[in-house]
C-alpha cells in the first residue's frame, strides 16, 4: 500500500487550504467552510449525508470512517450528528492535516484520527455501532480485508456501509483519475461482487444503492459552471481540487469526465449488518 500513500501524500496542506479560503473571504474558517474542500468523494457532502441517513448514525453513537482522507466526513459525523468518530487513513500528511484542522475547527474532543491500515486498524474488536468507507476502496485490493476488519469492529447489530466508485459495464476506465495516477494503483471491481465479499465477511445485506445518475449530473453541472465563469471572466469557484490531486487535477477530471460518460466506472452505496 505505500504506493497508495505516495499517490495522496502532500505537503502543506492545511496552509493551502486555508489560503485558498482567504482567496474567497473566508478568514475564520468554520467546519462547513472546509466541507466545500475536504469531501474528497463524488456528491460531496450530499454523499456524506446520504451515508449518516443510510446507516441511522445517532448522536453519541461510536463510528469509525476507514481512509478518513483529510477528515471531512469524520467532522460531518461529529459535528452535525454528534457522533464519537475514530478515523483512520494511511496517508500521514491527511491524517496531520486532519488533526489541525479538526482543533481549528473544534472537534478535537471528538474525533480521534489514527494513522492505519484499514484491513488492519489494531483498533478494539466489537467496539462500534458503525463503520464507513466513503472512496477508498478503489484503492485497496484486498477488499475482503476491510470487509472482515469492519465485521471484527461492530458490535452485534452494527452497520457498515461503504460508499465507492466501482467498475461500471463499460469496462476499464481511463487513467490518471483522482485515486490512481496510473492503473496499478487502481482496484475497482463492480458493486455485486463488493457485496459478495461482504457477505462472505459475515454481513448480512440491507441495501445496495445505485448514484450514478446524481454523480454524473453533478459532474455535467459543475463542467458547464466552470466553463461559463471562464468565458464571462468571473472568478472560479471554490474548490481544492489542484491542491489534492497536483499537476494533473485537469487531465484526471477530463478523464472522470470520459469514465462516466462512457460508464466505466459507477457510484454505489452498500448497507450491510452485522447479526
Amino acid at each position: 500500500m505505500s504506493g497508495v500513500a505516495e499517490h495522496y501524500e502532500r505537503s502543506g496542506l492545511v496552509e493551502q487550504l486555508v489560503a485558498r479560503l482567504a482567496e474567497h473571504g473566508i478568514t475564520r474558517p468554520t467546519r462547513a467552510d472546509f466541507s466545500v474542500l475536504d469531501q474528497m468523494h463524488m456528491r460531496g457532502e450530499t454523499g456524506t449525508e446520504d451515508v449518516i441517513q443510510a446507516t441511522g448514525m445517532a448522536a453519541g453513537m461510536a463510528v469509525v470512517d476507514l481512509g478518513s482522507g483529510l477528515g471531512g466526513s469524520a467532522r460531518i459525523f461529529a459535528d452535525t450528528v454528534g457522533a464519537r468518530v475514530t478515523a483512520v487513513d494511511l496517508t500521514p500528511s491527511f491524517c496531520t492535516a486532519a488533526e489541525a484542522i479538526n482543533a481549528m475547527v473544534g472537534l478535537a474532543d471528538r474525533i480521534t484520527v489514527v494513522e492505519g491500515d484499514a484491513t488492519a486498524t489494531g483498533l478494539p474488536g466489537g467496539s462500534f455501532d458503525i463503520v464507513t468507507t466513503l472512496h477508498a476502496c478503489m484503492n485497496i485490493p484486498d477488499k475482503a480485508g476491510v470487509y472482515r476488519e469492519a465485521f471484527r469492529l461492530l458490535k452485534p447489530g452494527g452497520r457498515f456501509c461503504f460508499y465507492d466508485i466501482v467498475l461500471g459495464p463499460g469496462g476499464q476506465p481511463r487513467y490518471p483519475t483522482p485515486w490512481a495516477e496510473r492503473p496499478e494503483l487502481s482496484h475497482l471491481i463492480p458493486p455485486q461482487e463488493m457485496r459478495s465479499l461482504c457477505e462472505a465477511a459475515g454481513f448480512r445485506t440491507v441495501d445496495l444503492r445505485d448514484y450514478t445518475a446524481e454523480a454524473k449530473a453533478g459532474s455535467v453541472k459543475r463542467r458547464a459552471e466552470a466553463k461559463r465563469r471562464a468565458e464571462t471572466g468571473e472568478p472560479a469557484p471554490l474548490q481544492a481540487g489542484d491542491i489534492l490531486m497536483g499537476a494533473t487535477a485537469g487531465e484526471k477530471m477530463r478523464n472522470m469526465a470520459h469514465n462516466f460518460d462512457g460508464d466505466h466506472v459507477a457510484v454505489v452505496l452498500g448497507l450491510f449488518e452485522k447479526p
